[in-house]
């Protein structure tokens, strides 16, 4: 769901995202029976979510329900306990409560805050039956479907199972038809149509658009019904677009419209009846013509724009730019930079699609993601807890332009400004992501081109559509560009088989006839610069795509039989060159120890027992000055938390279960009877960066990141980020008991030598457990993000 749509879709379930600041008014059946006072607390708590200002608006609205228990911060974290969930269970069956709950699980939901969001709803649907009020009982049906729906695309994004999510949000606008009034009736509906025609490609549609066409035509003219048009608009283009043949789809110019890429390939519909593309483009016009009438010029700019994106599916290229240039001057004559930025990119597209001028379609992309920075910058600004998704809305704009940046006529070189712009965007947009999941900004801190460490190659692996892009830098030395033919498909599919081998017992074979492609790809390219250079000790790769689920080390060169870890090279991962300072380790390195090696079932998981827990933790003390391990029972939140406070630590080593995600709710690691989350685990170190210096290490010995979540890495880095760690050493998966502890102690020995680098005390310690395990799945899962040195 691109973000005007996103937009347009809250916005018709009676709230507005972002910078939106159009204001629904309270129903009429939340205003019954409410004081003058209650109304107007309601209404302000309406305008902050209007406003974006979520955080305000769930203060306002906890004042609204009279729950002083209950705490915003908390309840945006995603946590709730059984104590304050029996207090919502407990309030009034009034419709104050109905409705302030309601809204309260609206806010919550902007924030990501899913599962307080549900609970919130579920209790305002119980007042609602209790008290039969049918329009409010809808109202609550469609909220819990944006919930679920919600859910579904977490989900998706990384790339779990989501059909049972959107199943759900499929009966909760069922429902909302079945009980609802005139307009909950086409609002439902609207929302039916889009999740089943934008999340369930393989759903029957029926005739539900045929249903919904008269009720749309015959709408009057205002904002609401303006935007109604365009959200049902969508909905057709994208029904038409996965009505197309295959071949249809291939004779749309490249770079493909959003509206393409996010509805094609999933599934091709059968038996539908098409919208006819003359009726949608009369559906925008007609959007954009009644928002001029009334001044909406935010929609108005949405209509024009929007029926420039079908002329562009449809090859109407001069006429696609014409209605976009009108877009983007109304856009940025009102200051809307959420949507002026996309269509500053579909000027890029359009640009390259009309004659090829590359370098004026460079302007128009860098612009969008000009004003894309800036956007986020102040979204995050106003509201740390707004949720916006780079990878739906951001993300294409960043990889089309790095594309342009890279290509050339012939087999000729990129520019160095061009390389060096390529680097920047592919950094600004992982940074972007990392801020994504911490919910803050994040200042720069020292640029990784710009240390000098004669020892370390850094290189750029970038996926691009028909490609790997590799740009390639020795220290005072100018950018080499290299370029590997392959489509992109074949990438991803080859680099997650080689994933799901890695993982599993047994596999080497397979592992081999995998990872030696990603060798091919990556490093043969690069031999005869590195064989020119023999002072390179470390290869430092800042890592793009599915490409940040393989371990490097495990890539297998067939010439010479080699996995990339039985050579002299170390190998190290910055996800983002700006924020970690590569700086070497300080001479007194000090250690904090603490884990759990008892099976526990916390929250419905499983956690079997650590048998080397002991021997792990007793061994580091015996490599580097470490504190007395903080065991078991008394590996708690409290006692964690008190021992760092006081013990002046450089390093942080926990042997305990835990998973990363680049979903902060399901990142955690395990503790007695309690599982840490991504924020507790930051702000447990962030206690000790706040006595000290920083946090030079962390290490998660026994976790493992999420299967299929290629932004896993990134989840991994900005807790090291957010926790102030320099660098964090973890695993791919989890990791054979005693053969970690092994690796772990001979780290630590390593590390405790004169000028042993981070990466290299890594790299000697698999090569020891190379000798010793051959298999990949057991010596491979390590990794090293951030500072190497």
């Amino acid at each position: 769901m691109n973000i005007s749509r996103w937009k347009i879709w809250c916005l018709l379930a009676g709230l507005t995202a972002f910078l939106c600041c159009l204001q629904v008014p309270v129903s009429a059946s939340i205003q019954a029976g409410s004081t003058a006072i209650v109304r107007s607390q309601l209404v302000a708590a309406q305008n902050l979510q209007s406003a974006g200002l979520y955080r305000q608006a769930c203060n306002s609205l906890l004042s609204v329900l009279e729950v002083t228990n209950l705490d915003c911060e908390n309840l945006i974290d995603n946590k709730i306990s059984l104590t304050e969930q029996a207090i919502i269970e407990n309030l009034p069956n009034s419709e104050v409560a109905l409705s302030g709950l309601r809204s309260l699980g609206d806010v919550l939901r902007l924030t990501g805050a899913l599962k307080v969001s549900e609970i919130m709803l579920n209790r305002s649907l119980a007042i609602a039956q209790n008290l039969q009020l049918d329009s409010a009982i809808s109202a609550v049906y469609l909220s819990l479907g944006n919930t679920q729906r919600a859910f579904g695309k977490r989900q998706a994004d990384i790339n779990k199972d989501a059909v049972a999510h959107y199943d759900k949000a499929w009966e909760f606008y069922e429902r909302a038809i079945a009980s609802s009034a005139q307009t909950e009736h086409l609002q439902a509906k609207l929302n039916k149509l889009s999740l089943l025609v934008e999340n369930k490609p393989e759903s029957n549609i029926g005739n539900l658009w045929q249903e919904i066409q008269p009720i749309v035509d015959n709408l009057p003219v205002n904002s609401e019904s303006i935007y109604y048009r365009i959200d049902f608009a969508e909905s057709l283009i994208c029904l038409r677009v996965q009505t197309m043949e295959r071949s249809h789809i291939d004779k749309i110019l490249l770079p493909f419209p959003p509206a393409v890429k996010h509805c094609a390939f999933k599934s091709q519909r059968q038996n539908v009846e098409k919208p006819a593309l003359i009726y949608i483009a009369k559906l925008l016009a007609t959007a954009a013509n009644d928002a001029k009438k009334i001044g909406d010029l935010r929609a108005e700019s949405y209509g024009k724009g929007s029926l420039g994106e079908l002329y562009e599916i449809t090859g109407q290229i001069p006429e696609a730019k014409q209605l976009t240039s009108e877009a983007l001057g109304i856009a940025q004559s009102i200051q809307a930079a959420d949507i002026a930025y996309r269509w500053q990119w579909q000027l890029g597209r359009l640009t390259v699609k009309n004659g090829g001028d590359r370098k004026r379609a460079i302007a128009a992309y860098q612009a969008s993601v000009q004003t894309l920075q800036s956007l986020r910058k102040d979204l995050i600004a106003v509201n740390p807890d707004v949720q916006f998704s780079f990878r739906d809305n951001a993300e294409p704009v960043y990889r089309e332009l790095v594309d342009l940046l890279l290509t050339t006529d012939g087999n000729s070189q990129p520019n160095p400004d061009n390389l060096k712009q390529a680097i920047q965007k592919i950094d600004a947009l992982q940074l972007a992501e990392i801020q994504n999941f911490l919910r803050c900004n994040l200042s720069a801190s020292v640029a990784i081109d710009r240390i000098p460490d004669d020892g370390a190659a850094l290189i750029y692996p970038i996926i691009l559509k028909d490609r790997i892009a590799i740009i390639f830098q020795l220290a005072g030395k100018p950018l080499v560009y290299y370029q590997t033919p392959v489509d992109k498909q074949i990438v991803e599919t080859t680099l997650r088989k080689l994933r799901s081998n890695l993982r599993e017992p047994g596999k080497n074979p397979q592992v081999i006839a995998e990872s030696q492609k990603v060798y091919k790809w990556l490093i043969e390219p690069l031999e005869a610069e590195l064989a020119k250079n023999t002072q390179i000790e470390t290869l430092v790769f800042v890592l793009d795509g599915d490409l940040r689920n393989i371990p490097i080390a495990a890539l297998y060169n067939q010439k010479t039989a080699q996995f990339l870890v039985e050579t002299k090279y170390a190998i190290g991962i910055s996800p983002q060159l700006t924020l970690f300072a590569p700086q070497p380790l300080s001479k007194n390195l000090k250690v904090f120890v603490g884990g759990i090696g008892e099976a526990q079932n916390i929250d419905g998981k499983n956690f079997e027992i650590i048998h080397k827990l002991r021997e792990e933790l007793e061994g580091i003390g015996k490599k580097v000055p470490a504190s007395q391990p903080l065991l078991d029972a008394n590996f708690t939140k409290t006692n964690i938390q008190n021992q760092l406070q006081i013990g002046n630590f450089s390093a942080v080593h926990l042997k305990t279960h835990g998973e990363f995600s680049s979903d902060p709710d399901a990142t955690y690691i395990v503790a007695y009877k309690q599982l840490l989350k991504g924020q507790d685990i930051a702000n447990l170190i962030e206690t000790e960066t706040q006595q000290s210096n920083n946090i030079e290490l962390l290490v998660l010995s026994a976790c493992e990141t999420a299967s299929g979540d290629n932004r896993a890495v990134l989840g991994l880095a900005g807790i090291a980020v957010r926790a102030g760690a320099r660098s964090t050493l973890s695993t791919l998966w989890e990791a054979q008991d005693a053969p970690n502890t092994e690796l772990m102690l001979k780290f630590y020995e390593e590390l405790s030598k004169p000028g042993t680098t981070r990466a290299k005390a890594l790299h000697i310690a698999q090569q020891s457990l190379f000798e010793k395990y051959p298999a990949a799945n057991i010596w491979g899962t390590y990794i090293l993000v951030g500072n190497w040195l």
